[in-house]
């Protein structure tokens, strides 16, 4: 008779977790997306120098996703792991003390969606040397006539000393990038 009890208790402890909405299960178990490539530099600021400084990245999400159930046919929505942002880049025009903060920069299309990157203070202030990068990766589907969406975001910080390094020439033009035992750099997602 225990051995019955037992038997069911487990029974009912797995067909309850098979229930379980997928995106739920799946939003649990996230792995770390992966930012590679990532570069900054600024010009000298002296007078007939190029006047734009720059912060560019890729970003790699190796989740799939289940974004529900199709209510046309039934069949479950996936999308498939691996996700690349490529050629995320911010440019700004140095002159007019432009900043790059508070916008939103584009990556390279990708499928099933698209990745769009933000700067943010680094916590010391804004620099090219010091910086946080949130990316936000907007799942986006049409499947039998009906769209299907999700958001998943993650921050990085990303510092001169910490995780990058690089040089400043003598004129003022400084380049900085990952570390190589930086790079990839992990990033935990999140659902936005």
């Amino acid at each position: 008779m225990r051995f019955a009890t037992a038997a069911l208790a487990a029974v009912m402890a797995f067909t309850s977790s098979i229930t379980a909405s997928p995106l739920e299960i799946r939003a649990a178990k996230l792995k770390d997306w992966q930012v590679t490539g990532v570069g900054s530099g600024s010009p000298s600021g002296r007078p007939g120098s190029y006047p734009w400084a720059s912060i560019t990245a890729n970003v790699t999400d190796p989740n799939a996703y289940n974004l529900g159930t199709a209510s046309s046919d039934g069949s479950a929505v996936i999308i498939s792991a691996g996700s690349q942002g490529i050629n995320c880049k911010a440019q700004w025009f140095i002159k007019n003390e432009e900043t790059p903060l508070g916008r939103t920069w584009p990556c390279d299309p990708a499928a099933n969606g698209y990745w769009v990157m933000r700067v943010l203070d680094g916590g010391n202030g804004f620099g090219t040397g010091v910086f946080n990068l949130t990316f936000t990766h907007v799942l986006d589907v049409l499947y039998l006539g009906e769209e299907y969406t999700a958001s998943y975001v993650a921050t990085g910080h990303f510092e001169v000393g910490k995780n990058m390094a690089g040089t400043c020439g003598g004129s003022g033009v400084c380049n900085w990038g990952l570390k190589p035992e930086n790079n990839p750099f992990p990033i935990t997602p999140k659902k936005a």
